[in-house]
């Protein structure tokens, strides 16, 4: 899941509605990529992106430019092994190429962290919960 805030030129700030990546059986090294791909995606031009997030190995690969050194070695890492998500790596890479973007992470609990974990399996539960009704009308009520 991520929230996608942005400041705009006249100072105000958008905070998008959450969105959330879903994967069969993917790791959560590969949620956060594919939650990242799908936000930089909304960019139109090129900005300072700052990703909040709690995988250590995340922000340490954008803060030490792993994905520059990947893509310039064909995804390989220092030790010549396939670079694990390598696509979303590749794709990520281009889109900030195309934008001209900038991304650094700050890694550990934000202020959205305990939110997300709360509403994460709700909207899981809303989705399965519901899935079955097909004729009838049901409104959701959210606090």
């Amino acid at each position: 899941m991520y929230i996608m805030l942005t400041k705009r030129s006249n100072g105000t700030i958008y905070e998008s509605l959450p969105s959330v990546a879903e994967f069969d059986e993917a790791t959560e090294n590969r949620l956060v990529l594919a939650a990242l791909w799908d936000a930089l995606q909304r960019l139109n031009y090129a900005c300072a992106v700052t990703v909040y997030t709690e995988s250590i190995y995340i922000g340490r690969a954008i803060n030490s430019r792993w994905p520059e050194k990947w893509e310039k070695d064909g995804w390989k890492n220092a030790k010549g092994k396939e670079v694990k998500d390598s696509i979303l790596w590749c794709r990520i890479q281009h889109l900030l190429e195309e934008t001209g973007s900038v991304l650094s992470a700050e890694t550990g609990p934000h202020e959205y962290s305990g939110w997300m974990r709360w509403h994460m399996p709700l909207a899981d539960a809303y989705k399965d919960t519901f899935s079955e009704v097909r004729e009838r009308r049901v409104c959701l009520v959210h606090d």
